[in-house]
């Protein structure tokens, strides 16, 4: 099986190096940058690169490492080069605004979205890692219309790589939960270090100030378009966190200690019950 990586920073790099690790797959490459593709080439993390006119009509799967807004353009721009009947997904963190609009067009080809959960605070190919997508999750959103073969061969392939965790679920859902469980931290972290106090941190932080702040480290032209895209989601978690301070704050100023601390045992045994 040939499986052309489209994009080779972080995560594209990362994906390359645990195909290669991990699997028997020839794995193509390409990147807009030719030095880095040339690059992954003599460090053996792709077996192939070239021209994308070269490369596509090779590929049983494609996988396409681009910002949201240019990923369905990439797809459309380049759809008569696809192999028939071959998989092309991406590995976005948003997945209704792109599932959704791909569905909208006839081709050759399948598009399926997914999502290999895992990250760093820094980007690029020099950073990425064979091992990053070690007990991480790896989700599949399927369409209504995309045929179950095709979504049990990205399956396997995610769990050929050695992601630890294959979850398939609608592209709604996963951005309703993506909402949760990645984009509010981000949003709580960069509020957080916005403090004029977080400049004096230094004698004062320990573990609580690294928990929380660490994801305020963030590309903000990325994660500008993912919130925007996402915004109907992660505009409810946003009002969730605001009402959920509030009470804080209405206890604290009103010094209500019963209530305060019926808060936090609350917080608290959530926390013990969802791990």
């Amino acid at each position: 099986m040939n499986i052309l990586i489209c994009g080779l920073g972080l995560i594209g790099g990362s994906l390359a190096k645990a195909l290669k690790k991990n699997t028997s797959y020839k794995v193509l490459g390409w990147n807009r940058t030719k030095s880095v593709a040339e690059k992954a080439l003599d460090e053996g993390a792709v077996d192939e690169i070239g021209e994308l006119e070269d490369l596509i009509p090779k590929a049983d799967v494609t996988v396409i490492n681009f910002y949201p807004k240019s990923i369905v353009p990439f797809i459309l721009e380049h759809k008569d080069l696809f192999k028939k009947d071959s998989i092309v997904t991406d590995s976005c963190g948003i997945k209704t605004e792109i599932c959704r609009e791909m569905e909208k067009y006839d081709l050759d080809f399948y598009f399926i979205g997914a999502h290999p959960m895992a990250g760093r605070e820094v980007g690029g190919y020099d950073n990425s890692l064979d091992n990053l997508f070690d007990n991480a999750s790896f989700i599949c959103t399927p369409t209504e219309s995309t045929p179950r073969n095709k979504t049990d061969a990205l399956v396997g392939i995610a769990q050929n790589m050695g992601f630890a965790r294959t979850v398939v679920t609608t592209p709604e859902h996963h951005d309703e939960m993506i909402a949760f469980t990645s984009q509010i931290a981000h949003v709580l972290a960069c509020s957080y270090v916005l403090s004029p106090l977080a400049p004096m941190h230094e004698g004062y932080s320990a573990g609580s100030y690294r928990d929380v702040s660490r994801v305020a480290r963030i590309n903000a032209d990325m994660w500008t378009e993912l919130f925007i895209a996402n915004k109907e989601p992660l505009v409810r978690e946003i009002d969730d966190l605001v009402s959920n301070l509030m009470q804080f704050k209405y206890n604290i100023v009103n010094e209500d200690e019963e209530a305060l601390r019926a808060l936090m045992e609350k917080g608290n045994r959530i926390k013990e019950e969802i791990g």
